[in-house]
């Protein structure tokens, strides 16, 4: 009988077994949704996170039916999933930042064993999950006021090797485009540091879920896992993505009201005015205007913005 075991926190699973279960952030009240599935035959580690923005809900009930739906006998290597990362963030419905410490957990990476909730969060993903990982995936959405077109982002930080791998699987999620990252504090800008590819999909909007859109993110996920061999079977066409170099991301320069002028997906040219934002007499704060030639990746959909909040991104 095989010895292999998956194992996370108090939680272990043998050699065709599943397990779900909670893993704890010390000395908080935070709790971690997780399921482990050790696969019959020999494999990658692959981890799956979901809901590191708690309100990102597109990708957390696309975990959750992967977590259920795949068995032990169709899996070659390990799957390990959260479902999702950020309970408090989840609960409250937040957008960016946790409730307790008002810290985006997707900054904070590897986080602190003496932080604050997210940090603590952060060190319990990083320490128990990300540590075994030869593969990481992390299922965003947009969140409660953001609009974008499905895109793909891959660290650039990695080893040649490594990039390279997460390039390939970006290109395979079904998604329009892919666009390098060099964020260092993310969990998969940490994972890439350490050599581990990865991706962090971008696929709903607006804090809300279909089961249309559901189905397209599961299908992209399973395409990956069949390019790194993980589940059986060829990967499928599902669809061109279109490389762009990088993602430029305006920030509101004050509190305001956006106005934009475009919509998700749509192709701009350097120069052209994406939308205004306003005082609450109308009052004109800010122009802004697209950096380059490209294409709208996401944007705010609220009218109301933060100063320092992202408005717009041009990939």
């Amino acid at each position: 009988m095989s010895e292999r075991e998956c194992k996370a926190g108090a939680l272990t699973a043998k050699a065709g077994e599943k397990v779900s279960g909670y893993l704890e952030a010390a000395e908080t009240e935070a709790k971690v949704p997780v399921t482990l599935i050790c696969g019959a035959k020999e494999g990658k580690t692959v981890v799956i996170c979901s809901g590191t923005h708690g309100a990102e809900f597109l990708g957390v009930e696309t975990a959750i039916r992967l977590a259920e739906e795949l068995t032990p006998e169709m899996v070659n290597g390990n799957l390990i999933f959260t479902h999702p990362s950020n309970v408090p963030q989840f609960m409250e419905k937040t957008a960016y930042v946790g409730p307790d410490d008002g810290k985006n957990l997707n900054r904070v990476f590897p986080g602190k064993a003496k932080g604050t909730v997210s940090e603590r969060i952060a060190y319990l993903i990083s320490s128990q999950l990300l540590s075994q990982a030869d593969f990481f995936m992390d299922l965003h959405s947009g969140d409660i006021h953001e609009t974008l077109t499905p895109y793909v982002i891959y660290s650039s930080l990695g080893t040649p090797e490594s990039n390279r791998i997460s390039r390939e699987a970006a290109a395979l999620m079904g998604a329009g485009f892919h666009v390098p990252s060099a964020g260092a504090t993310s969990a998969m800008g940490y994972c890439a540091m350490q050599g581990i590819p990865g991706i962090l999909p971008e696929i709903g909007e607006g804090a809300r879920w279909t089961e249309e859109e559901a189905a397209f993110y599961k299908k992209g996920v399973v395409n990956v896992l069949k390019y790194l061999g993980v589940l059986e079977g060829e990967t499928q066409d599902l669809g061109a993505s279109k490389w762009v170099p990088s993602n430029e991301v305006l920030f509101a320069s004050a509190d305001g009201l956006w106005y934009p002028n475009v919509r998700p997906g749509q192709a701009v040219a350097k120069g052209e005015c994406v939308g205004v934002l306003r005082d609450f007499f109308g009052k004109e704060l800010e122009n802004y205007v697209s950096p380059k030639d490209g294409n709208v990746l996401f944007m705010a959909s609220s009218l109301s913005l933060l100063h320092n909040d992202p408005v717009i991104g041009i990939g």
